[in-house]
């Protein structure tokens, strides 16, 4: 990955729905190479794929949690019951395997407590699953994808 890529990485960060040829122009090259640098990102799953960000209080969804996840024994069949869970349940935008006392960090959205309380019903069903703790997020305050800043050595 050199600077070019970098480029258009930054360019479609900031808007994913430009075309190649807008692409081409803000990144100073012709239609055909940005087309197939393009491409590469994609084929090599640097670009995991497109979509749009959507505001969730406007949909209704007002309340986001952070809920901590812990098992009563790292047992393969527990830590599978629980993935299938979060893969299937719809409230779930993130879940991330953590080091330290709690064995999974989720992010949940949804429209209001009762519809949390509902959640947490179901996620307490899973068998396996010990203890939730639950924070609940009063507003974001940074929300996006990752910087490409961070790959920068003059950090």
């Amino acid at each position: 990955m050199d600077a070019t890529d970098l480029e258009i990485l930054r360019a479609l960060q900031a808007d994913g729905r430009m075309s190649v040829a807008d692409l081409a122009d803000r990144i100073g090259l012709t239609v055909a190479p940005t087309y197939r640098r393009l491409r590469r990102l994609e084929e090599t799953e640097v670009i995991d794929g497109y979509t749009a960000l959507i505001d969730p209080a406007k949909l209704g969804l007002t309340i986001r949690a952070i809920v901590s996840v812990r098992f009563a024994s790292h047992d393969l069949a527990i830590t599978d019951r629980f993935l299938d869970f979060v893969r299937r349940e719809p409230a779930v935008l993130q879940c991330d395997n953590v080091t330290g006392e709690e064995d999974y960090f989720l992010v949940v959205l949804v429209r209001d407590l009762t519809d949390y309380e509902r959640f947490t019903k179901r996620l307490r069903a899973v068998q396996g699953v010990t203890s939730i703790h639950t924070h609940i997020s009063l507003r974001s305050i940074k929300n996006g994808t990752p910087s490409l800043d961070l790959l920068s050595d003059d950090r």
